[in-house]
């Protein structure tokens, strides 16, 4: 009975065992089951959501590469000067691993050389070269005399994992010229302002690679393959701008603004009159383009170094600002010409009709003329123009109504961008439901703004034959061979006014200049066309001066825009503040152009050089004097072939009018003949000419008109033949 108990129990324990060892089967079945899940899971997930991953990895490893940078376009002026280039510089880079291997230099001494070489910190560079990386960038824009040092040191150290790649600089020959419609680009090549920004995609060129293998511990195979993918250089431009344009523009500004004590600058656009294309644009505050962050003028900042956001903040609104597209202002009696051109199109006034200037009261506003202490009174309408009288226009507006005239608002290109490529054009300001009362004062100019470059336009609009024309800085886009790659041809808007209305226009405002309150544009020989204007700002005694116009009136060549921004000097009237530079900037700027005077006219100021008549007797040193269409006096005994000139002047070389005289000593003078200068302000040219010629004086002379100012105070002692500078201006018309 034990015994088979016994058995028994002994079965039911093997049972027992094996039904345990079954469980431990399963459940290690189950484990390892679970374990190949996880494997095959992780497995496919490395294989479908790693693999770009991992092969771009694995690619990384067994291979390094290195850029080749495009270089960027060539810009260029109309006549073929360059604007922007690329000059050749290179980038110096390191692999640190490669660099760790060499065995017979250390890191410290390689981070010393290039240190000493690149001009910079030792630690730096020492910490970048311990890396455990394939690439670190040491430094950029190399000037070539420096990577050559370095390659010189690679050669005779015999130094691996040193990389010199070709790169290239902007460089701006003309520094400041054209500064805002350039434009720069950052330390990348890529293009940040002005025409680099607007025409980056065709200027930047595609850059290019260069692949070598590793093996897996990171070093260059011996005889590895080395593929290259070469750089594809960017487009070159060929701008509408002429750079000798340019700078006749950029020094007639810097001169009104000296002379005018403007606190904010000044504006000039010279545009093809036919074609808005623009030849010059100048705004001041102006920067030099190969030093585009330096700290403005005026200015004094700790720390500064053109990249931090206050700094740049400062730079956008001071000397990047664009003024000739970005800033809006009011454009005072310019835009005269405008509602002029909306009256003779409508034909609700004839050049002929009668009307007057008496005041009118709009909504309870009286409108004056400018002249109210001396009213014009009863007048035509072209007389009214020439004298721009503001109650004329007021009347005028109302004939044509608010609907249409704010038509012809638009369609002259006031209420849109202009098109222009630069980045940041600016946005006129006109009233949203404009009332008689805001027609009435937009009449002759007043409480709405627009761009300089939208005046431009709407002016060629009426130089042209009636054509709003987009204006435009670039001409064409061409490969390196010079094929054209793309041809930017003058853009037609649309047609604003009659070619009938056009040409009557362009006789009233050459008008303007010639008889009414632009006289001080007047150009001897180029028929200058054109209206000057004054606006107030919201600011008290800020004014905006300015003159636009275009020359020759019977066929237009270039159109020239001239504001000054809150003049402080004698005078804050367009008629005396933009209108005398604007006519610099026509006469230099014809004569650069080869545009031929018409008639008889020529240049009323030639110069000549005075000639050395030291050692000379009397009659060969007068008969050289004649010769050169001078006068002369002479001060001492001219009696005997043996008297010769011992003293002269002004001396020679000394640049003065055709006309000018040369006093002429023939003992050497203890002390010189002197003159008084008399009181000569307000009088007239002629008279004020004649006066100092009599003392003996030569004259350098600018404008026409009434003397405004003399170089020496009434009452000042001069050197007989000294050369006085002397200012006339016409200030009969205040506008």
């Amino acid at each position: 009975m034990d015994n088979k108990e016994s058995i028994k129990k002994t079965e039911n324990t093997e049972i027992s065992n094996n039904t345990l060892t079954r469980k431990r089967l399963l459940i290690l079945m189950a484990v390892f089951i679970l374990i190949a899940m996880v494997i095959a899971g992780y497995t496919g997930y490395i294989q479908f959501v790693w693999a770009n991953e991992l092969k771009v990895k694995a690619y990384e490893q067994q291979n390094q590469d290195r850029t080749i940078k495009a270089s960027r376009g060539t810009i260029y002026d109309s006549q073929g000067n360059i604007l922007a280039i690329s000059i050749s510089v290179d980038t110096i880079s390191v692999s640190p691993v490669i660099l760790q291997k060499n065995k017979n230099i250390t890191v410290e001494e390689v981070a010393l050389e290039l240190s000493t070489v690149l001009n910079l910190q030792y630690n730096k560079i020492l910490e970048k070269l311990k890396t455990q990386t394939q690439y670190q960038l040491i430094a950029t824009k190399v000037e070539r005399k420096d990577s050559d040092l370095i390659k010189e040191y690679i050669k005779n150290n015999s130094v691996s994992g040193i990389y010199i790649q070709p790169d290239s600089k902007r460089y701006y020959p003309y520094g400041a010229l054209a500064a805002h419609a350039i434009g720069f680009t950052g330390d990348d090549n890529q293009g940040l302002f002005g025409l680099e920004l607007s025409l980056d995609g065709y200027l930047r060129g595609i850059d290019g690679k260069i692949l070598t293998e590793l093996d897996v511990g990171g070093t260059e195979l011996p005889f590895a393959f080395e593929s290259r993918i070469e750089a594809v250089d960017g487009y070159d431009v060929i701008t509408t701008l002429n750079a000798d344009i340019q700078k006749i523009a950029e020094n007639v500004v810097k001169q009104a603004i000296i002379d005018n004590k403007s606190k904010d600058g000044a504006v000039c656009i010279i545009a093809d009159s036919k074609t808005s294309e623009i030849l010059a644009m100048v705004s001041e505050p102006g920067f030099d383009l190969n030093f585009s962050r330096a700290l403005p003028e005026g200015y004094s900042i700790d720390g500064w170094t053109g990249l931090r956001n206050s700094d740049v903040e400062l730079l956008y609104s001071t000397v990047w600002r664009n003024k000739a597209i970005m800033d809006t202002y009011e454009p005072g009696s310019t835009f005269k010409s405008i509602t002029t051109a909306m009256a003779l199109e409508e034909d609700v006034v004839g050049l002929d009709t009668v009307v007057d200037d008496l005041p009118v009261t709009v909504f309870g506003a009286a409108i004056h003329c400018w002249s109210k202490e001396y009213p014009h009174g009863t007048e035509t309408f072209l007389q009214a123009v020439y004298n721009s009288c503001n109650p004329v226009f007021v009347k005028i507006s109302h004939l044509i109504g608010i609907k249409t005239f704010y038509e012809y608002v638009e369609s002259f290109g006031f209420k849109n961008y202009s098109g222009i490529e630069l980045a940041g054009e600016g946005k006129s300001i006109f009233h949203d439901d404009p009332t008689k009362l805001d027609m009435s004062v937009a009449s002759f100019g007043q409480r709405f703004q627009i761009t300089p470059i939208q005046m431009v336009a709407a002016y060629n609009a009426i130089a042209n034959g009636g054509y709003l024309i987009q204006p435009s800085l670039t001409d064409a886009i061409i490969d390196k061979q010079g094929n054209v790659i793309y041809d930017f041809e003058p853009q037609a808007v649309r047609q604003v006014i009659s070619k009938e209305t056009s040409d009557k226009l362009r006789k009233i405002l050459e008008g303007v200049v010639t008889e009414g309150g632009a006289k001080n544009a007047y150009v001897d020989g180029y028929r200058v066309a054109g209206k000057t204007g004054t606006s107030e700002t919201t600011v008290e005694d800020v004014y905006v001066s300015s003159f636009i116009g275009f020359a020759p009136a019977d066929n237009p060549v270039i159109t020239v825009l001239f504001i000054v921004f809150n003049p402080q000097g004698a005078s804050y009237y367009g008629s005396q503040v933009a209108a005398p530079y604007a006519k610099m900037v026509f006469e230099q700027a014809l004569e650069a152009l080869s545009v031929e005077r018409q008639g008889n006219a020529s240049s009323n100021k030639i110069s000549v050089y005075v000639p050395n008549l030291s050692g000379y007797n009397v009659e060969k040193a007068t008969q050289k004097i004649k010769s050169y269409g001078l006068d002369y006096e002479i001060e001492g005994s001219t009696a005997g072939e043996d008297v010769t000139i011992m003293y002269q002047y002004p001396e020679s070389g000394t640049k003065i009018t055709k006309d000018g005289v040369i006093i002429l000593y023939t003992y050497i003078p203890d002390s010189k003949k002197t003159v008084k200068i008399p009181y000569l302000v307000g009088k007239d040219k002629t008279y004020v000419i004649k006066t100092l010629k009599d003392l003996g004086l030569n004259v350098e002379s600018d404008g026409d008109g009434t003397c405004i100012t003399v170089e020496y105070n009434a009452g000042t002692y001069v050197e007989k033949g000294t050369i006085v500078d002397i200012t006339f201006r016409f200030t009969d018309y205040l506008d």
